[in-house]
């Protein structure tokens, strides 16, 4: 099973960002609306709503990372390891491999959220 914890601080959101420069497309759903921080930085607007949505969204590549490199299901407090390991998968099974990868594009954000 895989869980969101709250986040403890973050980073505030100072002004917009241009999203179109991002590797990643998450779509349309507000749960991943970014802003920029006070350094130009993507960040997400709510991270415990983006944390949530990706948990829910990245289901598979999340089971897999966490089975292939015996890792306690994704949170706040873990999912750096997640993030490392999500690029460096060799996973045959391109759907996951796809979500492995977007997986750490989220955790880069993500990170950003809290700097």
């Amino acid at each position: 099973m895989l869980i969101a914890c709250e986040n403890q601080s973050s980073s505030a959101v100072v002004g917009d960002y241009n999203v179109s420069e991002l590797n990643i497309d998450f779509g349309n759903s507000d749960a991943y609306e970014i802003g920029a921080n006070d350094k130009g930085m993507p960040i997400f607007k709510n991270t415990e709503k983006a944390l949530a949505q990706a948990i829910s969204d990245y289901q598979v590549g999340f089971e897999y990372l966490a089975s292939e490199f015996n890792l306690e299901p994704v949170s706040h407090e873990n999912y750096e390891m997640y993030k490392v390991y999500g690029w460096q998968t060799n996973v045959s099974d391109e759907m996951i491999k796809q979500q492995c990868i977007d997986i750490t594009g989220f955790f880069d954000i993500y990170e950003n959220s809290f700097k």
